[in-house]
């Protein structure tokens, strides 16, 4: 029998709860979606038969991207899982046309009944006529979160990681659990803290500790590309070009403050203390 292909967007606070209900992995081949600025991209490429929203407690963000989700992909099934659960935030599910709503943790019983309704529905879902989104948007419930701005010194782990790790590869979900949160939390936390994505603080600490190692006159882009963590020297002078408005190749030599300016220099960045 084939799977079922499940894209699973965590978006739980928890890392503890940050794992699907048992049952589900052994009918469906699971696509964990981390970075949800991908969201859209994923939904549009991968055949999937179903895109589960994982969430411990829900917040009006992750709300929002799941109506979002709907919109844009309106065949598709949504199945929502939640720990925090309420009458108002049920009809809410139910009027954005959630598939299925289920509250942790899920009974065996529950987890089969969904699985048997998946696997009957997902070989019709293709043969009817496409739908048309809705364009209502109902209010989210008044008692889910709007998440306060998070205290600096929980993403300090994440900024010591980068500063001593930059040179080899780092992966965004490592780094999370390092800071006690899910994917979804961490990727969000850091962009409101800092006013940057995570991968865009990764790219610019490489770029600028690059700009150092290339005041060496008798230095070669290829090995500084290397150096400060670039596995493809072409990449890293596209990407090099496109921050700082010049070549690697004619910066060679020159003082790194040069690039440290309001029009092409690189933003200053966290750091953490000795």
């Amino acid at each position: 029998m084939r799977k079922l292909q499940l894209i699973w967007v965590d978006l739980s606070v928890s890392v503890k709860e940050a794992e699907l209900p048992s049952g589900f992995d052994g009918h469906c081949d699971i696509q964990c979606c981390a970075d949800i600025e991908l969201l859209d991209e994923t939904l549009s490429r991968f055949p999937a038969d179903v895109v589960c929203f994982d969430f411990d407690y829900p917040d009006r963000a992750g709300l929002r991207l799941l109506r979002e989700s709907k919109l844009n992909h309106p065949s598709l099934p949504i199945l929502m899982l939640t720990v925090q659960h309420s009458e108002s935030l049920a009809i809410w599910a139910f009027r954005t046309k959630v598939w299925d709503y289920l509250v942790k943790p899920v009974p065996v019983h529950e987890v089969n009944r969904c699985i048997s309704a998946l696997i009957r529905i997902s070989g019709q879902r293709h043969s009817q006529p496409g739908r048309t989104p809705a364009t209502h948007g109902y209010r989210i419930p008044h008692e889910v979160s709007f998440v306060a701005k998070p205290d600096d010194s929980a993403l300090t782990p994440a900024i010591y990681y980068v500063e001593r790790y930059f040179r080899a590869k780092i992966r965004s979900e490592d780094v999370a659990n390092r800071c006690g949160m899910s994917p979804f939390r961490f990727s969000r936390a850091f962009k409101q803290t800092y006013a940057m994505t995570f991968r865009d603080y990764v790219v610019g600490y490489r770029l600028k500790e690059a700009c150092r190692l290339l005041e060496n006159p008798a230095t070669s882009v290829t090995d500084v590309a290397y150096a400060v963590g670039f596995n493809d020297a072409s990449y890293f002078a596209r990407v090099f070009k496109q921050r700082l408005g010049l070549p690697p190749s004619a910066v060679v030599g020159r003082s790194f403050v040069d690039y440290h300016d309001d029009e092409h220099g690189l933003p200053e960045m966290p750091q953490v203390l000795p």
